[in-house]
């Protein structure tokens, strides 16, 4: 198996308002497709806001076999932040939200989209560093951009939940978007903040390149680090070992 993911409601939390979905196969004009939403603020049905942008999401690639492949993600994301928008209309939630990161494979090239703080790493087995292509969209990290505040200073970590930009709050959203030219030993890991929160970034490149253990293993290990460093949020991990698209 060379794609797994995973989702866990974590120790402190009662429901789990994580989705995700991921296909090692055709979707659309991709040859494999994953993606991750985290649903904002409990009271707002964060679970529905979710399921509704990863589905929305993946019934619109499929809808959409012969476009350009960036095109089809960024279209993907605002019929999800429209959908969500109606969830949130008739359930009465209003400001219900989600963040998201979706990856589609396409040849050797991976196509990225995100909208709030859930990240995609790229990892390589035969490189120690482990790279974060997303940016969160959080007011933290808006903060340390400007010079006001501090990665992992005391107020950083008091703050950094505070999403900026997010799938359903506001009539249109805009994703950024990156493209990664895979190479041979690649991985790709998408995943919640309930992980990136708990684990840091060195256990993550542990866990993901010990290749002793098979990617299901590998997924289990990130949600169960989670878990033992404090489980304060739901979990959700999405691993992709791209050997195939190089076979």
């Amino acid at each position: 198996m060379n794609i797994y993911g995973k989702t866990d409601k974590g120790i402190m939390r009662k429901n789990n308002e994580d989705s995700f979905f991921l296909t090692s196969g055709p979707a659309g004009v991709f040859d494999a497709f994953m993606v991750v939403c985290d649903g904002m603020g409990g009271h707002k049905l964060g679970e529905v806001a979710s399921s509704t942008a990863v589905h929305a999401m993946v019934d619109s690639i499929e809808q959409e076999p012969d476009m350009n492949a960036a095109y089809v993600m960024e279209q993907a994301v605002s019929i999800a932040n429209l959908e969500v928008r109606k969830a949130s209309e008739e359930h009465r939630s209003f400001g219900m939200g989600t963040t998201l990161v979706a990856c589609g494979i396409q040849g050797q090239t991976a196509y990225v989209a995100n909208v709030g703080d859930s990240r995609l790493y790229l990892l390589n087995r035969n490189d120690p560093s482990i790279l974060q292509v997303t940016h969160d969209h959080s007011y933290v990290e808006e903060q340390v951009s400007r010079g006001l505040l501090t990665r992992g200073s005391e107020e950083y970590n008091r703050q950094k939940n505070v999403i900026t930009r997010a799938v359903g709050v506001y009539s249109e959203v805009e994703a950024d978007q990156f493209e990664i030219d895979l190479q041979p030993g690649d991985y790709l890991l998408l995943c919640s903040d309930g992980l990136t929160n708990m684990v840091s970034d060195e256990e993550i490149k542990t866990i993901v390149l010990d290749e002793s253990r098979s990617v299901e293993e590998r997924v289990g290990a990130l949600i169960d680090a989670a878990n033992e460093y404090g489980g304060r949020d739901n979990i959700t991990a999405v691993l992709y070992d791209t050997k195939e698209v190089f076979e």
